[in-house]
């Protein structure tokens, strides 16, 4: 019965997200407000990056060129493939613990 009730929120949260965050202007807003600093939260945004689905409090999915990155407050919207990877250069020295480059 658990299980079932994980299953159906992350398959409305992939739906339904909160406000719709864009890059690169709301960056900063979408990973404080989604606690993506931290170095496990950003991890398990990366993996949701790299593998479109959900990990974690946060999922992503496919939408046109782009992709959508869900987390438990809101949602950024990547437009293309050069934004996930800026995107994906500023989440990766979160990820690994270290505050800035």
């Amino acid at each position: 019965m658990r299980l079932r009730a994980v299953r159906d929120a992350v398959r409305h949260r992939l739906r339904r997200p909160g406000p719709v965050r864009l890059w690169p202007a709301d960056e900063s807003v979408w990973l404080d407000e989604n606690g993506a600093r931290r170095p496990r939260a950003a991890r398990h945004v990366l993996r949701a990056l790299a593998a479109l689905g959900p990990r974690g409090r946060y999922a992503a999915r496919a939408e046109g060129r782009g992709k959508i990155v869900t987390g438990p407050v809101s949602a950024l919207a990547l437009r293309d493939a050069e934004a996930e990877s800026r995107f994906v250069f500023r989440l990766t020295p979160l990820g690994y613990g270290e505050d800035e480059l």
